[in-house]
């Protein structure tokens, strides 16, 4: 019973060490076109102008989140996901004279409207290198957001998941030592005193 346990465990660990092998294919495939891409981008940049961290947003900030919940097995899950849009605040209307009130509104709706786009836009990290972005940065955004959303969150449940199999394999090999070293004491004790010299016997050889 425990072997056929154990060689289920060792199949499915042999499926998700396969998906591991490829998830860092993958990965590592994609971090060289990434780069490739950004070396693309600085060759036919502008005079002085190169992408790096030297044009970094310091307002920047994560747009992801990190969602770890166990699964049926109790192995965690790793999953990103973008929160939810905050609702946006109610707008403060500006004081003034009776007779300036609707223009003074419309102002400030449409400044209101105007600064929200300008904060939407800035998130987006290829707008910190200006308006024309070349295609090569796009292509390495594209690159990047497929490493981080799906690759490397499946690779490290992946890996989770492989390192609990193990566990699980080593708790099933002491069960089944500790059973064959009972039954063994069990035969010991009941056997005849001759049997008992032969096993002696044979341990001793």
């Amino acid at each position: 019973m425990e072997q056929q346990q154990i060689d289920q465990y060792l199949e499915r660990y042999l499926v998700l060490l396969d998906e591991y092998t490829q998830l860092r294919r993958d990965l590592s495939g994609l971090q060289s076109q990434v780069y490739q891409n950004i070396a693309r981008a600085n060759f036919t940049a502008e005079r002085g102008m190169r992408y790096g961290q030297d044009h970094y947003d310091d307002r920047m900030q994560s747009i992801f989140s990190l969602k770890i919940a166990p699964s049926a097995a109790g192995v965690p899950v790793y999953v990103l996901e973008k929160p939810p849009v905050a609702a946006p605040a109610a707008d403060h209307k500006v004081k003034e004279d009776q007779d300036t009130d609707s223009i003074t509104e419309e102002k400030a709706e449409s400044g209101t409207t105007a600064d929200k786009k300008s904060a939407q836009k800035s998130k987006d990290p290829l707008r910190w290198f200006g308006l024309l972005t070349p295609a090569p940065l796009r292509t390495a955004q594209a690159q990047s957001l497929r490493a981080v959303e799906h690759i490397i969150p499946r690779l490290v449940t992946v890996n989770a998941e492989m390192a609990s199999l193990e566990i699980e394999v080593r708790r099933v090999r002491k069960r089944r030592a500790k059973a064959e070293a009972a039954t063994l004491k069990a035969a010991e004790r009941t056997a005849t005193p001759e049997a008992q010299a032969k096993m002696a016997s044979v341990e001793s050889n």
